[in-house]
């Protein structure tokens, strides 16, 4: 139940964190604005500056996020799947069935050509 309404603050805190960002950028400036005379241009541009900082906070939010959903899944023995290679995904797909061809069929060196097959004909 605890971890729930930790949940719950944590959304909370970021949405007033977008506010506040964008919010605070608006009034630096519209306060730039009337020091400098540069009327539209200074709140516009600070502004972007709030929006910037907003995303930035919902990423390293989102990035703390999804750590905390990796360790609470370790820690209740659910890990998720993590693959190291492509070679590890393609042994858990189905078996091929000749329709593609294999993995060992494609030439790694580009100079080196091997006789076209012929043409299948059906």
């Amino acid at each position: 139940m605890k971890q729930d309404w930790k949940a719950v603050g944590s959304y909370g805190t970021i949405g007033l964190e977008v506010v506040l960002s964008v919010l605070l950028g608006l009034f630096i400036g519209r306060w730039l604005d009337g020091k400098l005379g540069t009327d539209p241009l200074m709140s516009v541009l600070w502004f972007f500056f709030g929006l910037g900082a907003a995303g930035k906070s919902v990423h390293r939010a989102w990035k703390e996020m999804r750590a905390e959903a990796a360790r609470e899944e370790r820690e209740q023995g659910n890990p998720a799947p993590v693959y190291d290679d492509r070679k590890a995904r393609q042994d858990e797909r189905a078996p091929d069935d000749g329709r593609r061809a294999a993995s060992t069929d494609v030439a790694l060196d580009p100079d080196v050509r091997r006789p076209a097959k012929e043409h299948d004909e059906r």
